[in-house]
């Protein structure tokens, strides 16, 4: 109200505290999420959390990101998953350009059914192995028979013969479990970022319009800005003639006089400044619409925002110029905060 008293034209935004506007929370879906369009901007943070039922027991993944200037992946695997890390790691750079990623996932195995009865031929496996250990290295401990109980009740921790083949063969077929329950993981989690990413826009959209009001609302009023500024200047020059104790002819001051406020006009004019800002705010709604990633570039351009508000700032000959160079500043600030999400 301060601005409108002093700015007649400067306009009222509604009672809404913009500085701590923030984006209303997203909660992820498990659904999977429809192929991405052009046009379609993501924020850089997201979440999605899903878990099955497999052969191999039950499969738990999630996924979560924040901002970050570059693409960071974190990974944190039980022992089991370990061998996935290069392919969930090559699933996750395929959908995320930027961002700081954390991947979590394990598998529960199913747990033989409590019984009195031992599983025999799985005891003498066990037991010929401990053979063949002894026959290579007479001082190997034979094992107990609390060993032999615990490989039982666990045979994820039993000794086994395998080789590296079928160590691969393993992780292929624990990807082949994992692969479906993976991609759609990825599809929630960019459905989340998409849709986080489309109230930033559209927040994105509102600011730049309200900046469009600024500079259209200021600029019919600068020749009269201009035409009040000079007439102050004029008078106070003359003033100033007047009191040399030399006598200068009238018309030559005169002339003199408007020539240098003529220059002075020209040097504070802010025409140009206002363009300009005119021609960011197109490239903003352009860089939006093509889709991401646009955060880098929207940051670059929030930066020639400011840049351009500074520059109305340091030409200002008027108070109701100063105030709305101080509302585009604050405007582009807020904008700058909300880049700062966007992939």
């Amino acid at each position: 109200m301060i601005l409108q008293a002093r700015f007649p034209f400067f306009p009222v935004f509604p009672d809404t505290d913009m500085s701590t506007q923030s984006t209303p929370p997203v909660t992820a879906t498990t659904n999977p999420a429809p192929a991405a369009t052009p046009g379609t901007v993501n924020s850089m943070t997201g979440y999605a959390h899903q878990s099955a039922d497999t052969p191999l027991g039950r499969l738990d993944i999630e996924i979560r990101a924040v901002n970050s200037r570059f693409t960071d992946l974190h990974f944190r695997l039980a022992d089991e998953c370990r061998l996935l890390e290069p392919r969930l790691r090559s699933a996750i750079t395929a959908t995320v350009r930027r961002g700081k990623v954390e991947c979590r996932m394990s598998l529960q195995r199913p747990r033989p059914d409590s019984t009195d009865a031992l599983n025999l031929e799985r005891l003498a496996h066990y037991v010929e192995l401990s053979r063949q250990i002894r026959l290579v290295d007479d001082s190997a401990r034979p094992p107990s028979v609390a060993d032999y109980l615990r490989w039982l009740q666990t045979p994820e921790h039993a000794p086994t013969a395998g080789d590296a083949t079928s160590q691969a063969l393993d992780a292929d077929t624990l990807w082949q479990h994992a692969e479906p329950l993976v991609q759609s993981c990825l599809q929630a989690f960019q459905a989340n970022r998409a849709q986080e990413g489309a109230q930033l826009a559209r927040i994105l959209r509102e600011q730049g319009s309200r900046m469009r009001t600024l500079a259209g609302q200021l600029r019919p009023h600068l020749p009269e800005l201009h035409a009040a500024a000079e007439a102050r200047l004029l008078e106070r020059l003359q003033k100033a003639v007047q009191d040399l104790p030399v006598s200068i002819p009238a018309d030559e001051t005169l002339a003199r006089v408007r020539q240098e406020i003529s220059l002075l006009s020209l040097k504070d004019d802010i025409t140009e400044e206002l363009d300009r800002l005119d021609t960011h705010l197109q490239a903003i709604d352009d860089a939006l619409a093509a889709g991401s990633p646009v955060g880098k570039r929207l940051d670059f351009l929030m930066q020639e925002l400011n840049r351009e508000a500074n520059t109305i700032a340091s030409k200002s000959i008027a108070l109701s110029i100063t105030d709305t160079a101080l509302a585009l500043k604050l405007l582009i600030e807020q904008l700058r905060e909300q880049v700062q999400n966007l992939e």
